[in-house]
């Protein structure tokens, strides 16, 4: 034990702490006077020391106490010549954590030199791991603490001298890797055993149970495999044990004789298998997670579990009904979302401490008001996504008196309340996408003045917004009334708004003014009219937030915009989604709009915009969905195009005024599965290279949905906000106009109809194996098509109407078997239509003015065909014909005649059939000698 501290200790103590800057002052100060004071204890830690240590301080030789550590380890203190600290003789506990340490392997010289010291403690100190062997020394090491080093797996060879003495060994956020010796198996003295956060592998040790004093063990965030050792039965009296983020597999123990369990963490693991069914003997278990495993099965009682407290079984695959959970009355947070439990919620009520209770991403049928109606304590709800069919009334809420975030979205929830009943709480997040609310404006929730976030989307809303929502509103971070039938205008936006969503509404007037700071903005769908400019963040008002933050996905299309495009995109430069489509937009697409550089997709469709693609818009690297369709632009398509954005994988021209021949740099958008350039004026041929779309080549489904991570989420969302969207267009497809969502992701096609493209199809084409649709309509290409068009076997839509096309269609085709339009009408194809039943199959239109064209389906006799045979054909045939019918029966007479001649005089005479069968076996013998002679000289030669 420490003797009492000395007044004048701390006297020194605080010189010391004022003149650590002055090195040379703290020097002269101890050289003089360190030998006559006894100090024995000096904390300096958590200050903000700079340079090196002095080594002055090596002349405290009384001292037993010395602590120079930063707490977050931001220290810029450095120790210089470390052989001062060798002449701290007395010394029994050491902090330098935070402390640069030289040389990095000190520590190992430390332990040798100072016997006495019994706690080390050098975290974050850039330590390293020596070539070392402790051989003959004797040491009081109890505690050691190196974690957040550069230690790597070498310092196991040390550690296997102290395993008399070490209690307490941290090593967690360090360099080791590979197997975990068994030799730790001789640390029969450990209590505390940390090795977390290293790349540490293969199976746990069987060793490890002869730890019987662990009463503390981390090996999470490894890479360690294989099933639990039996051996962990031993340690009986550990409480604490973390196996999270491995890949450990098999099924979990029942841990019968770790009766002292305080915490059971295996989350993130690959375990399968069903649970323990007996816990009564782990009556002092306050934690057990699993989530995120592959454990299967019903629960089990829990009820021997009395000091529960936190119950985290999410993310497995779990089913059946929930067991009771009467007793477990210190449990405060349950978790088991994301499995197939199903049935009606269980009754919670003897649960008196529950503050958290998800139950969301599974298939429950009913929402009782006694299964929650009586925890007062419960503050976070969440049964989003399951299949709940239940009408909540005041019953189900009003004694939820805590609750501050309530989630039933995804389910069938009819909210029936009184006009005149308010929520009972103050609520911080709100989410009922989803529910019936409708059709007035939910008036119970007048009251909430402090709600972040607000989500009553898709939930049967037909009311204007009433007057006292823009009181309730001030402190929102999330609003999202998508999907009803509000009308009127939205003329306020909260300050600290980062998502809003009105889109699909019925919501008028001049655009509302966006804070700079929002995040995620749509506000489509609705009948907003005026100028972009009344949006706000598109205003140059010089350098605010926006300029480092700002919206990262901006969607207001199908509405009735007008105007000019404003030229400050510059202030947007974290936008990745810009969509402005159906609008009536005008004039030039503006410069600026080239300063996006995070931009992944730009929209302008159905707008009036005219003149030249801004050559800027080749700094937008990161596009990969540009669609310009349903404009008045023109000019030449760019070959930029095809140099500076080879993310580019959807390119949409359609419906404009582009003129010239494509370049043939577009072949270098090998990303590229989508490609639209219809009712154009581009003329010339289609480049050869087009076989380099490579992304039409490649099986499988392209990305269409996006997903942002927010790093600075709406107030009260999700900790890992996710801003999405999905990828839409507008293709003409088998003959029709369909737009195209989600199912945008299996849409590999070129449209290149209604221009003024002439010459042959490129062979190139032939090469993308997995074009699903090809339209090359209303232009003037000419010549035979090539055979090789029958290697496009997924190809669902062909049409090479009204162009030029000649000769015979290619036979090939009919082996195209998922063929599901065709329309080959008003070409010069000639002959006959190839048989099978896929070609025939198309209705006659398909072939329409062709007029060389004959065969099935088609009415009129094939030209080839229409040639009849003269009389004396006829009289040849006849004669023919009867000549092979004669001939045909002479050839059976006569082989029946030979066959059983010779077979039926073996069998009915006896002596001829004996004389056949010894011709037969003198034949075999002659063969054999024959081959052994001739085996037998070979043998010789060699």
């Amino acid at each position: 034990m420490m003797n009492a501290i000395h007044p004048l200790h701390v006297i020194v103590a605080l010189i010391l702490l004022l003149c650590m800057k002055t090195s040379s002052l703290v020097s002269q100060s101890l050289s003089k006077d360190s030998n006559r004071i006894n100090l024995r204890y000096l904390d300096l830690s958590d200050n903000s020391f700079e340079g090196a240590i002095p080594h002055e301080l090596g002349n405290l030789s009384q001292l037993q106490y010395l602590n120079l550590s930063s707490e977050f380890l931001r220290n810029t203190f450095f120790v210089g010549k470390s052989d001062w600290l060798f002449n701290l003789s007395s010394l029994t506990q050491l902090d330098l954590s935070g402390t640069t340490v030289a040389p990095p392997s000190i520590w190992v010289s430390l332990i040798q030199r100072i016997p006495s010291i019994s706690l080390m403690r050098l975290e974050g100190c850039e330590l390293l791991a020596p070539s070392c062997t402790l051989d003959n020394f004797s040491s009081s090491i109890s505690n050691l603490h190196l974690q957040h080093n550069n230690i790597s797996s070498s310092i196991f060879n040390c550690l296997s001298h102290l395993s008399g003495s070490l209690e307490v060994l941290d090593l967690s956020v360090n360099d080791l890797k590979g197997r975990i010796p068994q030799s730790f198996g001789h640390m029969t003295a450990l209590t505390y055993l940390d090795l977390s956060s290293n790349q540490l592998s293969q199976a746990i040790p069987n060793s490890f149970g002869c730890m019987t004093a662990l009463t503390f063990l981390d090996l999470s965030s490894n890479q360690l495999h294989g099933e639990f050792p039996n051996s962990l039965q031993n340690l009986s009296i550990l409480k604490v044990v973390d196996f999270s983020f491995n890949n450990l597999t098999g099924s979990l123990p029942n841990f019968t004789l770790l009766s002292s369990l305080t915490e059971l963490v295996v989350n993130f693991n690959q375990l399968d298998g069903y649970l323990p069914t007996v816990f009564e003997k782990h009556s002092a278990l306050q934690i057990l997670d699993l989530s995120n495993n592959h454990l299967k099965g019903s629960l089990p009682d829990f009820t021997g579990l009395s000091s529960l407290e936190s119950l985290d079984l999410h993310n497995n695959e779990f089913f059946g009904n929930l067991p009771n959970f009467t007793g477990l009355s210190s449990l405060r947070d349950l978790h088991l979302s994301n499995n197939e439990f199903s049935g009606s919620l269980p009754d919670f009520t003897g649960c008196s401490s529950l503050e958290v209770l998800h139950l969301d991403k599974n298939k429950f049928t009913e929402w009782g008001a006694q299964s929650t109606g009586s925890l007062s304590s419960l503050t976070d709800l969440d049964l989003s996504m399951n299949s709940i069919e239940s009408t909540i009334t005041e019953t189900h809420l009003s004694n939820l008196s805590s609750l501050k975030h309530l989630s039933a979205s995804y389910n069938s929830l009819t909210f029936e309340f009184s006009s005149e009943w308010l929520l009972p709480f103050q609520i911080d997040s709100l989410y009922l996408s989803s529910c019936k609310l409708g059709p007035k404006f939910p008036n119970w929730i007048r009251n909430q003045y402090i709600i972040g976030s607000l989500d009553i989307s898709h939930s049967q809303i037909s009311d204007t917004i009433p007057i006292w929502f823009w009181n309730i509103s001030t402190a929102m971070g999330l609003l999202n009334l998508s999907s009803n039938e509000i009308r009127g205008k939205f003329s306020y936006v909260p300050p600290e708004i980062a998502l809003i969503d009105l889109s699909s509404n019925y919501f008028d007037g001049p655009l509302p003014p966006i804070p700079v700071d929002c995040i995620e903005i749509n506000l489509s769908k609705n009948k907003f009219s005026g100028t972009l400019f009344s949006l706000g963040i598109v205003e140059d008002r010089g350098f605010t937030r926006s300029a480092l933050f700002g919206p990262v996905s901006l969607d207001i299309s199908h509405n009735q915009l007008f105007g000019a495009l404003p030229d400050c995109w510059m202030l947007l430069p974290s936008l990745g989604f810009l969509n402005l489509g159906y609008n009536n937009f005008s004039g030039r697409i503006p410069t600026s709009i080239g300063n996006l550089g995070s931009l992944e997709a730009l929209i302008l469709r159905k707008n009036k915009l005219y003149g030249k693609l801004p050559a800027s818009l080749r700094n937008c690297r990161s596009l990969g969905f540009a669609d310009f369709s349903f404009n008045k632009l023109s000019g030449e398509v760019p070959s930029w195009i095809g140099e500076d954005l080879p993310q580019l994988y959807a390119l949409i021209l359609k419906a404009n005024r582009f003129y010239g021949s494509l370049p043939i740099e577009i072949c270098h958008l090998s990303n590229l599965h989508f490609l639209d350039l219809s009712m154009n004026r581009i003329s010339g041929t289609v480049p050869t290279c087009f076989g380099n779309f490579t992304a039409m080549i490649r099986k499988g489904k392209e990305v269409v949905r996006h997903i942002y991570y927010s790093d600075d989420p709406p107030y009260n969302s999700p900790a890992e906000y996710r801003y999405t969207y999905f990828d839409d267009v507008l293709a003409t497809w088998k003959g029709q106009e369909y737009e195209y969502g989600s199912n945008f992701a299996y849409l590999k096609m070129i449209d290149l109809s209604t221009n003024n493209l002439t010459g042959e199809i490129p062979i190139g084409i032939t090469r993308l194996l997995e074009l699903k649709g090809l339209n090359l309509s209303g232009n003037r290409f000419y010549g035979e098509v090539p055979v090789e068009i029958g290697e496009l076997k997924v190809l669902e839509s062909l049409d090479l109407s009204t162009n030029k096309f000649s000769g015979e269609i290619p036979s090939s085709m009919s082996g195209l078997n998922f063929l599901a339009f065709l329309n080959l009408s008003n070409n010069n194809f000639s002959g006959k239509i190839p048989s099978g039943t896929q070609l025939q199959g198309f209705n006659t239109s398909t072939y329409d003015g062709n007029t060389e064209l004959g065969g099935k389906p088609l009415t009129n006799i094939c030209p080839i065909d229409n040639i009849g045979p003269s009389s004396s054909e006829y009289e040849v045939d006849e004669d023919s014909s009867e000549y092979k019918r004669w001939l045909c029966i002479g050839g059976v007479l006569g082989f029946s005649t030979s066959f059983w001649g010779i077979i039926g005089t073996l069998v009915l005479n006896q002596r001829w059939r004996h004389a056949y069968y010894l011709s037969l076996y003198k034949l075999k013998e002659r063969f054999y000698v024959a081959i052994a002679v001739h085996i037998g000289k070979l043998q010789r030669k060699v």
